[in-house]
């Protein structure tokens, strides 16, 4: 496996109204970019207002935790 890291880009309303876009990333454990987008897509299950941005292969080994 490897590790992957996923811009999404989000569509979030502000209290004041006003519409705001932000990119957030995210690292991602999978064997493909293509693996890794519809892991992406199962988590923001049920949600519309955002879109995998980007996908680019990480030099991460492994994650110590």
């Amino acid at each position: 496996m490897n590790y992957w890291q996923v811009d999404v880009k989000l569509t979030i309303e502000q209290d004041s109204g006003k519409i705001q876009k932000v990119t957030e990333k995210y690292l991602v454990e999978a064997h493909s970019p293509t693996d890794a987008e519809a892991k992406v897509y199962k988590d923001f299950e049920g949600e519309s207002n955002f879109t995998v941005d980007k996908i680019v292969k990480t030099k991460i080994i492994k994650i110590i935790g």
